[in-house]
């Protein structure tokens, strides 16, 4: 069975006012799967504002939900985006020929910009 190395990423803006959003991270190519080892999150927001970050992934025709848990926080000196929330964790995933992973970023406080990027990799192994 062949297997190659795979990384990618994507980012989510949340805009004033905006309480969820999510966006396709990678279409897994058709005749591959996609075997997920780790991921990270690099969050800017807002101090004492919560954010849920999940991936969704399709296994065997059926979706799944994996929330990401943050492993830290950091203040920062940046006006729009004065709070950092970060974290990286191993998530052993299996994603479908030709299925999307998508990364979703939801909060209940919906003042400010909120921006998120999330890298993910693995490998991409023949089926």
């Amino acid at each position: 069975m062949a297997q190659r190395p795979f990384q990618t990423g994507a980012v989510v803006n949340l805009s004033n006012g905006e309480s969820t959003k999510e966006t396709v991270i990678v279409t897994v190519p058709r005749k591959k799967r996609f075997h997920t080892q780790f991921l990270g999150i690099n969050g800017f927001g807002h101090p004492n504002q919560s954010l849920f970050y999940a991936v969704h992934v399709t296994t065997c025709s059926t979706v799944g939900i994996y929330p990401i848990a943050p492993t830290g926080m950091a203040e920062i000196d940046e006006p729009e985006f004065p709070a950092r929330v970060f974290g990286s964790q191993q998530a052993i995933l299996y994603a479908d020929p030709g299925s999307d992973l998508i990364f979703t970023v939801a909060r209940k406080e919906t003042t400010g910009n909120v921006r998120v990027f999330i890298d993910i990799c693995g490998l991409l192994v023949d089926v």
